[in-house]
């Protein structure tokens, strides 16, 4: 049986966050975070909203896994994705909104980042 064109999509985007370089695997993962929350924020069921709440958190993990704890930066950016973590976990429709401003200015930060190392 052959995938539907969704699940290859899935599968094509997976493939590319695994095989991509360090720095552009994490815009990556900041751009389908932003795009996870505001999903979730569309009024979609409640069960629906915490599925795409919890992968949004899964996220969030990777991202923190990502990180070397090493400096105050490092450190401080943990932190500010276990905040967002707790608040993507209340779910409250203030709590999505205080976490798009937070991943929106990270991803575009990331993203020009990502410009000035290529």
């Amino acid at each position: 049986m052959s995938p539907t064109s969704s699940e290859a999509a899935r599968h094509y985007a997976e493939f590319q966050v695994q095989t991509a370089s360090h720095p552009k695997r994490i815009c990556m993962l900041h751009v389908r975070l932003v795009e996870l929350v505001m999903l979730a924020g569309e009024g979609e069921s409640e069960a629906r909203k915490r599925i795409l709440l919890d992968k949004a958190q899964n996220i969030l993990s990777q991202l923190q896994g990502a990180l070397r704890v090493e400096d105050a930066i490092s450190q401080s950016l943990f932190y500010l994705y276990d905040y967002c973590y707790v608040l993507l976990q209340r779910g409250e429709d203030v709590d999505l909104k205080n976490v798009l401003e937070i991943v929106v200015t990270l991803r575009k930060t990331f993203d020009e980042l990502l410009r000035t190392i290529r």
